[in-house]
């Protein structure tokens, strides 16, 4: 029963705003085209379809609240879920606003009217919002189950593709930008072929050079490496914010910066290592420039891996990542 609502109430609740709003707003229209007789009915259906959803939306709005606050999410769906609270906030305050103004009016004007079509202008740029955050960011959403079986073909194309579109530009990345620059230091970091994860033994390699070969994977676009570098438990944190899960890191938060990182410029400042039998930590700063339209962004960065011996080699058991930008 725990899994019943998932991550909790805030979806079933808007849909319920989102639904009465709208449909206030067309029998309120309604009421002023149909003949007289139908009138009553409308303003009626209007009038309480509109009460309803602004004693909802209330609900709404708190459950949406304790979503903001709980629900797992990386820096880049934070920056959008702020600006869809900011937008659910006022276009709340405008539903009860509405509902108040229907209450003490006598007759439905054409003000009212006007009123209610720009409530549903905005219950729909903060439905788009939400959206984003489901079906962009994944936020909430339980992956699928690994596929078994022969598999179906939908017709049509024969494959589908699942490539992220929510990539975010150079310009993005402020102080809630993930990523530490670390590895070698270089002006511009061509492709390479990481020693991480090569077909060969590193049992025999230490943890700065494996944390190494782990940040030039990370830096030339090699996923495959990064994910194979990761302990099967790992746990990864970006500037104090734990991801929900290996996986959904993987998939929903670097796979689609790879591009961006590839194209990165970053300097080592420096590199610490405390390693003792099978556990290392591995502490790196550097600098880290990104081109967007024409303009440099840098930022000052530090990853610090903590590293464990799995089966005599070396696996990232915990990541974390921070930086700010460089005031100039």
């Amino acid at each position: 029963m725990t899994d019943l609502i998932i991550p909790n109430w805030h979806p079933l609740l808007v849909h319920f705003t989102v639904g009465l709003t709208v449909s206030s707003t067309l029998f309120l229209i309604l009421s002023k085209v149909v003949q007289k007789k139908h009138v009553t009915i409308f303003e009626t259906a209007g009038k309480w379809t509109l009460w309803l959803g602004a004693a909802i939306t209330v609900l709404t709005v708190l459950a949406g609240i304790q979503a903001f606050n709980s629900v797992a999410h990386d820096d880049i769906a934070h920056k959008v879920m702020k600006v869809h609270r900011a937008w659910a906030l006022g276009t709340a305050a405008t539903i009860i606003l509405v509902a108040v103004w229907v209450y003490k009016s006598k007759t439905i004007s054409a003000a009212v009217i006007a009123a209610s079509l720009a409530l549903t202008g905005l219950v729909g740029v903060t439905g788009y919002l939400g959206a984003e955050l489901v079906y962009r960011h994944g936020l909430g959403v339980m992956r699928l189950p690994d596929a078994s079986g022969e598999g179906h073909d939908h017709g049509g194309d024969a494959s589908h593709s699942h490539d992220s579109d929510h990539q975010e530009e150079a310009a993005g990345h402020d102080e809630d930008h993930d990523h530490a620059a670390a590895g070698v230091e270089s002006d511009r970091h061509e492709p390479t072929a990481p020693a991480v994860i090569d077909g060969h033994s590193h049992s025999g390699m230490s943890a700065q050079d494996y944390a190494q070969h782990f940040q030039e994977a990370l830096y030339s676009g090699n996923f495959e490496s990064v994910a194979a570098s990761f302990a099967a438990d790992a746990v990864i944190f970006e500037n104090g914010v734990r991801e929900a899960s290996l996986e959904n890191y993987l998939e929903h938060h670097l796979k689609p910066e790879m591009p961006m990182l590839e194209a990165a410029q970053r300097k080592l400042l420096k590199q610490d290592v405390q390693e003792k039998a099978n556990l290392a930590v591995v502490t790196t700063s550097a600098t880290l420039s990104f081109m967007n339209n024409d303009k440099r962004y840098d930022f000052y960065s530090v990853e610090t891996l903590g590293l464990v011996k799995v089966d005599g080699e070396w696996k990232v058991s915990h990541a974390h990542w921070s930086s700010r930008p460089i005031k100039k």
